[in-house]
């Protein structure tokens, strides 16, 4: 799945520089419903939600097998 310019605009706008590549990596892998999700919220100028988008893309992710989740990762860790 190649990522829209949208999408990697978003990306840029809402998400930390050292992070894009976990970002775009998520966002690759995870759903259609995931992108669309993470694009309405950088529309809605929400990037905080943005970031859970990412948290929860990578946890499901990660429990299908598709993705590690290491310790020096940023997005999927458990929110508690």
């Amino acid at each position: 799945m190649k990522l829209s310019k949208e999408i990697i605009a978003a990306i840029r706008s809402e998400i930390r520089k050292d992070l894009y590549q976990e970002a775009k990596t998520i966002l690759t892998l995870t759903t259609d419903k995931n992108r669309e999700d993470f694009l309405e919220y950088h529309n809605e100028n929400n990037g905080n939600i943005c970031c859970l988008v990412l948290d929860f893309a990578k946890q499901d992710l990660v429990k299908k097998g598709v993705m590690e989740q290491k310790d020096n990762d940023n997005f999927g860790k458990p929110l508690i």
